[in-house]
């Protein structure tokens, strides 16, 4: 099979490799997309040569491994890129990126960016045949959202501030407008951005969360990763406010101290999903309840995955970026 692999100076090379042969309780999927989003780029001058990288991924079912006689071939699935024992009180609880044995499919363990894949059958979930394969690639970012918006206890009526409108951003809008949201304000200082979260649903649109109103929301996500707009956002919150950070970042983070004790706010992290979170997009995506394709970006082939990467990057095209092998 193509695969893209890593390159000793951090670049890609399109090399032949066997094709994968499902282990038990494997399936091989021939990988119908597979996204590129802000983790990979933060990975990848840290990825060792020859790793093949990609972990928004879904396809078709070519071959089955011993004991997933259930899973018939031909069928479109969508990967949860976390392989993880399926017995410690994390998995058992679903929170299965908790789980101490856990890897990321794509950041270790094969990814997506080559035609095919070896991946756990228990973590694959059927798409509707009314949804098109390349939307597969599409539930892990929703999931992401979703799992962001689950953290931060939106409720309908609820008013909620987003911060960034990129990948994350727009994702956690869709979920947090079809969880009852009464308003939602998105603010990003990207004027494409803004028009781009403005056609999603946004209720109104900032250049920086600076100019939110003081005291006007009952949540905020930050979906970013920068240690100043998590800071930023606590003005903008009701006393009892939730604070939720969604962007990863390896930079310490301020809290002012004065202003959440006396609104009593409570900050928590946000990071994946879990097998609940990846059904509910699954079911929402078939019955038409969540219409991923305002968040379709454009598409490379693998010959020009690093076009991809640069494209996102220097985010400088609108929806989510993928990989066709």
């Amino acid at each position: 099979m193509k695969a893209a692999v890593t390159t000793q100076d951090h670049g890609f090379e399109v090399v032949d490799l066997p094709d994968p042969s499902p282990e038990p309780d494997q399936l091989v999927i021939r990988v119908a997309a597979c996204g590129v989003c802000g983790s990979d780029i933060k990975a990848q001058p840290f990825a060792p040569a020859g790793m093949v990288m990609g972990h928004e991924l879904g396809g078709e079912i070519v071959a089955v491994g011993p004991h997933t006689d259930a899973w018939p071939q031909g069928t479109n699935v969508a990967v949860l890129p976390v392989i993880s024992c399926g017995s410690c009180q994390y998995c058992r609880a679903g929170l299965v990126s908790h789980c101490p044995q856990a890897s990321y499919i794509g950041m270790g363990p094969p990814g997506g960016f080559a035609e095919y894949a070896a991946v756990p059958a228990r973590h694959c979930f059927a798409l509707s045949a009314e949804v098109p394969a390349a939307h597969s690639a599409l539930v892990e970012p929703f999931a992401v959202g979703l799992h962001g918006v689950h953290s931060a206890e939106i409720v309908p009526g609820d008013e909620v501030l987003i911060v960034g409108a990129g990948g994350v951003g727009l994702t956690t809008l869709i979920w947090a407008l079809h969880k009852g949201g009464a308003r939602v304000t998105v603010a990003d200082p990207d004027a494409q951005r803004r028009d781009s979260a403005s056609s999603t649903g946004a209720t109104d649109v900032l250049a920086s969360v600076s100019e939110a109103e003081p005291g006007a929301y009952d949540v905020a996500v930050e979906c970013v990763g920068r240690p100043e707009l998590v800071h930023a956002c606590q003005p903008a919150l009701r006393p009892r406010g939730r604070l939720v950070v969604s962007g990863a970042c390896a930079e310490p983070t301020t809290i002012e101290p004065i202003t959440a004790l006396l609104k009593e706010l409570t900050v928590r992290y946000s990071v994946a999903y879990s097998p609940d979170e990846f059904r509910e997009v699954v079911a929402a995506f078939g019955h038409g309840d969540i219409d991923p394709t305002p968040t379709v970006g454009p598409t490379f082939g693998l010959d020009r995955i690093a076009e991809a990467f640069d494209a996102v990057r220097e985010a400088r095209v609108q929806g989510r970026v993928s990989v066709t092998p």
